[in-house]
């Protein structure tokens, strides 16, 4: 069995980077709430997320790719030639992201009317010429969020999570301070000069506790060395499987560009919130045992390698499915609380609570396909979560088309869903193939139950809130605010009930962690 220790390390990494997390997006969602003020859901916040989405699209790519190949190849560099030959590779790293990337945004700020246009058809002139304007702006971002995933990636390979935590706090903080600013009259162009300031302090934000690793960078760039070679062939099928992804949104928004105005919007608002259960627990739990994956699988150590998955999908599952359950039911007094305000009115609740209904559809996939990934690539094969992105984004490509005819931006949320839980269930057959058995059958089994419970759950809270509603004396804010309380209290209870009930022993062995071996540790 994995010893303790690691266990309770493992628990202990995860609530920092949940901690870390939580502030992060807390601060997110206040930039989102001004944005959502200041702008509502207009063509203005459609062209800002389109200027976004070039940067934001190559960067994501750059970045993901960085990020998850550097740990393991650092780790194994450790472990077979010492600190000082990882972090000659780490700055040899630098010294290529520093070139390709310069040349990425120069290429971009070069044909970037002719990219907008591409992923925005449906703009007017005047919006398309905004969208320009502001991308042109924050296209130099991309170096900075490149190097900053390799400053994580270095602080991750060495069990330092508290900066790769709170990694978003000096970039979403810049972003508040110029909407307080400027956001007022009404001019959105100074977001995208306080989106472009925010990356240069999340850049800066890391170099402290890069240095107490040890880390220094001295402008040397070994074409030859080992390990860059075989990082570039890591790093190929994550760029291709990771691009596939992007191209998906890109797609999306493409297609969301001729439906009614703020239907962008209305999609970039949902998928906040659902990502934000992500971004909290799922991807706090994937990158806090990606370190402890990738040093199981250098050592070979195969069976507490499947049993660190196992626990953790499962664990994670009991988690994310009454999650997602209770969004698609409270998804209205929900986007009502954190949105509506300003030029935020009742018709942007409605198109973004729409869409989070249909987001809300797949969390639970998206949530344990980031434990999945990080297993891939903790061991060491990006092969198989490239080849599985490319079809997983076809089919979204595919579902977005027809979908869209029937349910507008609707449909757009509803094909992410489906295509994330049809590439969720290709990756675990896949690893279970190659591991030669994870325990899908048991896992399956355990799955059910905790879908009944969440369903029970659900089918309560339904009923509470729909009373709830009818009845309550409040007015809104409060009233909403008292039946998000209420429904998520009795709501918990019943599920609790429910795991006990069906003698879920993943549930047993989770609180075990978190309220015995890790109040000891």
């Amino acid at each position: 069995m994995i010893d303790n220790q690691n266990q309770n390390s493992t628990i202990k990494n995860t609530f920092i980077v949940s901690f870390g997390t939580i502030t992060s997006k807390i601060f997110g969602f206040i930039r989102e709430v001004l944005i959502a003020n200041y702008f509502g859901v207009s063509f203005l916040v459609d062209a800002y997320l389109i200027a976004l989405l070039i940067p934001s699209v190559l960067f994501a790519v750059v970045g993901e790719a960085i990020n998850t190949t550097v740990i393991p190849l650092i780790t194994e560099y450790k472990n077979k030639f010492g600190r000082k030959s990882a972090i000659e590779l780490v700055n040899s790293i630098c010294v290529a992201i520093l070139f390709v990337t310069s040349i990425i945004i120069i290429l971009s700020e070069i044909f970037i009317h002719q990219l907008i246009h591409l992923v925005a058809p449906g703009f007017t002139p005047a919006v398309l010429d905004l969208s320009v304007k502001m991308s042109q702006i924050m296209l130099p971002l991309m170096l900075f969020f490149a190097l900053a995933n390799l400053g994580s990636g270095v602080l991750q390979s060495e069990k330092r999570f508290l900066f790769p935590s709170f990694a978003n706090v000096p970039s979403t903080l810049t972003i508040i301070v110029f909407l307080f600013i400027f956001g007022g009259n009404g001019e959105i162009i100074w977001l995208a000069v306080g989106t472009l300031v925010g990356f240069i302090a999340q850049w800066l934000f890391f170099i402290p506790d890069l240095r107490k690793t040890g880390f220094r960078f001295r402008f040397k760039f070994n074409l030859r060395h080992p390990g860059l070679r075989k990082m570039g062939i890591l790093i190929i099928p994550v760029i291709i499987g990771k691009g596939a992804a992007e191209i998906n949104l890109v797609v999306d928004r493409m297609l969301a560009s001729g439906l009614n105005e703020g239907s962008i919007a209305a999609l970039n608002y949902a998928s906040r919130v659902n990502v934000l259960v992500v971004a909290i627990i799922a991807a706090a739990l994937a990158k806090a045992i990606y370190p402890d994956l990738s040093k199981l699988a250098v050592n070979e150590n195969i069976k507490n390698y499947i049993r660190s998955i196992k626990s953790s999908l499962l664990g994670l599952l009991l988690l994310m499915m009454p999650c997602a359950v209770g969004i698609i039911i409270l998804r209205e007094p929900l986007i009502r609380i954190i949105f509506e305000r300003g030029s935020f009115n009742e018709a942007a609740t409605g198109m973004t609570a729409f869409a989070l209904l249909f987001y809300a559809i797949g969390l639970p996939s998206l949530a344990l396909r980031e434990i999945l990934l990080r297993s891939f690539y903790s061991l060491q094969d990006t092969k198989t979560p490239m080849i599985i992105g490319v079809i997983t984004v076809a089919i979204n490509i595919i579902l977005n088309i027809i979908l869209i005819k029937y349910l507008a931006h609707g449909g757009l949320a509803l094909a992410t869903s489906i295509a994330i839980t049809i590439g969720f269930a290709l990756l675990i057959w896949s690893l279970h193939k190659k591991l030669g058995g994870i325990g899908v059958k048991a896992m399956i089994d355990s799955g059910l139950k905790i879908l009944l419970a969440s369903i029970i759950m659900g089918v309560i809270v339904y009923y509470i809130h729909y009373y709830l509603e009818r009845f309550c004396l409040f007015n809104s804010p409060i009233n909403d605010i008292f039946i998000l309380l209420i429904c998520s209290i009795l709501g918990a209870t019943v599920y609790f009930l429910m795991i006990k009930f069906f003698k879920i022993e993943e549930f047993d062995s989770v609180w075990a962690k978190i309220t015995g071996r890790f109040v000891k540790h």
